[in-house]
């Protein structure tokens, strides 16, 4: 997948022409007079970040590293806001079809400096910032598709997509959270989750009850 990927891209990159080199606040902030429509390219040593733009929206990421690909929300949470990155103008139905595959939801997760929206409530004087990823099942099958909202109190911090293995992934503050799982059929449970280290993994069956951390 990480290769075709690859391919793919490439292919649509060698049909444009860079113009440039803009860090990421400079993309998110063209002004709009010059709000593009292309993909901004960004190559680290070990991985690579494509970030699709729709007249300067930022409407679609793929990060992708000798693991795999990471899509959408999941991919702009690796995103530091020091890249730098090459943008290549596409036309508008390419920017629509690689959005269709990788669509940010979540736009809370860039702030206007470019750098992650990391939700807070209250001082976070003495919070840690860690990783929270959900596996969501229905019995013993990975529930592909569903949405993921974490909720503080009324408050709904964020929210993503599971992918093909029932998975998602949040960058949050350390703490409680409500997590409330919802598909086609509505809202289909709800599961209380501590969150206090610097990675937790837990499990939520929403046909029976959340299996507890890492």
């Amino acid at each position: 997948m990480c290769m075709d990927i690859n391919d793919l891209m490439g292919e649509i990159l060698r049909q444009s022409v860079c113009k440039g080199r803009f860090t990421l606040e400079e993309l998110l902030h063209c002004g709009p007079t010059h709000s593009p429509t292309g993909i901004g390219v960004f190559k680290g040593q070990k991985h690579t970040f494509f970030l699709v733009l729709s007249g300067g929206e930022p409407n679609g990421a793929m990060f992708v590293d000798e693991k795999g690909t990471l899509f959408g929300d999941s991919a702009i949470l690796h995103l530091t806001g020091k890249e730098e990155f090459e943008l290549f103008p596409v036309a508008p139905p390419i920017a629509d079809a690689l959005v269709s595959r990788c669509r940010v939801f979540e736009k809370s997760h860039l702030k206007k400096n470019g750098r992650l929206d990391i939700p807070t409530i209250g001082t976070p004087t003495r919070q840690r910032i860690g990783v929270l990823c959900l596996t969501v099942r229905d019995g013993r099958a990975p529930l592909a598709g569903a949405h993921v909202a974490i909720r503080k109190g009324k408050v709904v911090m964020t929210g993503d997509v599971t992918d093909s293995e029932g998975r998602v992934c949040f960058r949050l503050l350390n703490g409680r959270y409500m997590c409330v799982v919802s598909d086609r059929l509505g809202e289909r449970t709800r599961s209380i989750i501590e969150f206090h280290e610097p990675q937790v993994e837990a499990c939520i069956d929403i046909g029976g009850t959340e299996d507890e951390n890492r």
